[in-house]
């Protein structure tokens, strides 16, 4: 260190008992260290980064060079789920063909996945219901956010057309770092139940008596239509001609 590098004489002198001198010479050669870099062409990741090669150090021929710590796996790769989130000093370690060694550092941050949830409020629907907008998606900033699934368009669900069934809905949030997660929930489509109506009596003179009306499917529907009241159908109020009855049913 203090010689610095280059080569150096080295002197040996020699004095014997009749004060005769004489000396002799070897070279000694200092070599300099390598100049080592490190540079990371992308020096941030999300957690779940695929593991990959390290490269940005230099030189790396002819001697030899290795990276190391935290996250670094065979001297050679990085693994961001392994490294966890947070910032990480990378060291590149160089031997040149003289055995000399140098280092040089870089950082690398690990950014950690969003925390997305999705708790929509409503989540069951019948077919014919109109769409719905969706809520319950968090976070919704600063980063973006996309809901997606079968009968989803833009932040709207529409039963008619997701059709009857259990529909998982995906909230998926890129955050301002570029690191992605996604939550679900489910939404349910009712199918409209089936209903049938045949009246026993169809035909009435218009001074009949009233009579109960029959044969709506499935039972506890209600009647309606004019000269309806109560169930009965009474012809002198519904007067002469043809009048159109519904018997409608509501499900569970």
């Amino acid at each position: 260190a203090t010689a610095g590098a280059g080569t150096h004489v080295i002197t040996y002198s020699y004095t014997d008992g009749n004060s005769c001198v004489n000396t002799a010479t070897e070279e000694i050669t200092v070599h300099a260290l390598p100049v080592v870099t490190l540079s990371f062409a992308t020096s941030e990741y999300c957690i779940d980064e695929p593991q990959f090669a390290l490269s940005g150090g230099s030189p790396t021929s002819p001697g030899t060079g290795v990276y190391s710590g935290t996250g670094v796996v065979g001297g050679t790769q990085f693994n961001a789920n392994t490294a966890t989130a947070g910032t990480h000093t990378i060291t590149y370690t160089y031997t040149d063909g003289n055995g000399c060694i140098n280092t040089a550092t870089a950082n690398i941050v690990v950014n950690a996945l969003p925390v997305v949830t999705l708790d929509i409020t409503t989540t069951e629907f019948c077919v014919d219901d109109a769409a719905s907008t969706m809520d319950g998606n968090l976070p919704t900033g600063p980063g973006t956010g996309e809901f997606t699934g079968t009968g989803v368009s833009g932040n709207e669900f529409d039963p008619a057309v997701a059709g009857a069934g259990t529909h998982t809905i995906t909230y998926t949030y890129t955050d301002g770092n570029g690191c992605v997660s996604s939550a679900t929930d489910e939404m349910t489509v009712h199918a409209l139940p089936v209903v049938t109506l045949d009246i026993t009596t169809t035909e009435a003179c218009v001074d009949d008596a009233q009579y109960a009306l029959d044969g709506g499917l499935p039972g506890g529907g209600a009647y309606s239509g004019t000269g309806v009241s109560g169930g009965n159908f009474n012809p002198a109020t519904a007067g002469a001609g043809t009048h159109v009855i519904t018997y409608s049913y509501t499900d569970g």
